[in-house]
């Protein structure tokens, strides 16, 4: 399973190297990428057998929620790609070479986030954090404006510099771990140092698993390094921003979330919840307020990432059964819901050749099917019924009562409904607004299709599930820590 996980965007990689029709490249991805969602429902089916462990891979219940999002986020950026290529390459004569650097880049970076979601040690998991930086910023930079290469290299040296605190943390890890007796090929083992728990150091494993979660933190867009989001969300492709948004920093968040189970089991429950307290409720504040004031759309919608990852984080934070429930749905409805907003937002930028929402106006009169797909998908992020982010947004809330901390939830319930008064004022101007009176292009009769996709998705998943769901909550039950 593990390496099918792996063959199968490595196949569409080599097939999108082929001189042939450059249909073959979209056909096989989406091909690869459906796969890879199938692998991911078959390995939470069979959760109850207990993770599959080999080697470096651990193939648990938390491993297949995110090969979940990935599939289902990839086939969908995937299905939008292919529409945006070929309005964005039809004048340039360096089209096809382009195309094909283009594919190659979108199938490694999904080879590098399962890596990131499967492993089991904490070495390759750094390496392949980095390397979604490596593939990420060619495919920022993908439009090669002044824009958005400046948005490319301030993402690569934000998420580099970040990464080399966590790296910094590793090691420490890796010090505490051979300082206990664990041999060197073991001692960045999760599972192992989980075993050990007992035997280890928690001094030093509080400035390792300290430095581990900033580190870690800066690629899920908390603060304090999260300032490379903006620019890199607005910068990159429509679909690009979708797999980054909707995938990236979840997958970046489930690190902090192991790194966060193994503290509990070292050093007690203490010491990670109130640093990713305050790092959540901290990125909640600076997002919040920035959506309210922010004038481009991308931008905004990244923000809105940046939000939601703070939610995330107290979360991980409280760590009971019901919190992690209802992480596990967020990160599922909120990775399609975003997806399918940048989907829309891309194709409005596309056909107005605008960023800014005051110059994008009208947009439900001129191209209504853009528009429709757009307000949606702002309602699932709104987190209104029957959006599943409704019973994710109440289930976090309601665990941090539960937990008795009463002023952090009202905290997070005032933070949740500044952001929105930014969303909801943006919706309105980008929709029901007079339209500019120059005529748009039209857009391709297909491009719609993964947005009304998604929103689907988003509202079955809605229906169907509540952090109080069995499947869902036995799955949370596997993965927190008994303390």
């Amino acid at each position: 399973m593990t390496y099918d996980l792996l063959l199968l965007p490595l196949i569409a990689l080599g097939l999108s190297n082929l001189r042939t029709d450059y249909n073959i490249a979209w056909i096989t991805t989406l091909a690869a990428d459906g796969g890879i969602l199938i692998i991911g429902v078959l390995i939470l089916v069979h959760h109850n057998r207990g993770p599959i462990m080999a080697n470096n891979v651990r193939l648990d219940p938390l491993a297949g929620v995110l090969i979940i999002v990935i599939g289902t986020v990839a086939t969908l950026a995937a299905a939008a790609s292919q529409p945006y290529l070929t309005k964005h390459l039809a004048l340039d004569t360096a089209n096809e070479q382009k195309r094909r650097l283009y594919w190659n880049l979108f199938n490694l970076f999904t080879v590098t986030m399962i890596v990131a979601a499967i492993s089991n040690n904490l070495g390759i998991t750094w390496i392949a954090v980095e390397a979604t930086t490596v593939t990420t910023t060619f495919l920022v930079g993908f439009k090669r404006t002044p824009q958005s290469l400046e948005a490319a290299w301030k993402y690569a040296i934000i998420c580099s510099f970040g990464l080399s605190i966590a790296l910094l943390g590793v090691v420490v890890i890796y010090f505490g771990a051979t300082n206990a007796g664990i041999g060197g090929s073991q001692a960045l083992m999760i599972s192992v140092l989980e075993h050990h728990a007992r035997e280890l150091n928690p001094a030093i494993f509080r400035i390792g698993i300290g430095l581990c979660i900033i580190g870690f933190g800066a690629k899920a867009g908390l603060v304090p390094f999260h300032t490379w989001l903006p620019d890199a969300h607005s910068q990159a492709p429509g679909p690009i921003s979708a797999m980054m948004s909707g995938v990236l920093l979840s997958v970046a968040a489930s690190v902090v979330l192991r790194i966060s189970e193994l503290s509990s089991m070292i050093i007690g429950p203490s010491f990670a919840r109130l640093l990713l307290l305050c790092i959540g409720i901290l990125t909640m504040a600076v997002a919040a307020f920035l959506i309210v004031g922010q004038s481009e759309l991308k931008r905004m919608l990244a923000q809105s990432s940046m939000e939601q990852m703070g939610l995330v984080a107290i979360a991980i934070a409280i760590n009971s059964e019901l919190a992690i429930a209802a992480l596990l749905l967020h990160i599922v409805v909120h990775g399609i819901a975003k997806s399918s907003a940048f989907i829309s937002a891309g194709q409005m930028e596309e056909v107005t050749q605008q960023h800014r929402i005051s110059a994008i106006t009208g947009m439900l009169r001129t191209h209504p099917a853009i528009a429709r797909g757009f307000l949606l998908a702002l309602v699932a992020l709104l987190a209104i019924p029957p959006f599943g982010l409704f019973w994710s947004e109440a289930g976090i809330i309601t665990a941090v009562v539960a937990q008795g901390y009463f002023l952090w939830a009202i905290l997070v319930v005032a933070l949740l409904l500044i952001a929105s008064v930014g969303l909801v004022r943006a919706g309105l101007a980008l929709t029901l607004t007079q339209p500019r009176t120059e005529p748009f292009p039209p857009v391709h009769r297909y491009a719609s299709l993964p947005v009304a996709i998604a929103t689907s998705l988003a509202v079955i998943v809605g229906l169907l599930g509540s952090p109080t769901t069995h499947v869902i909550s036995s799955v949370a039950s596997s993965i927190i820590t008994k303390v």
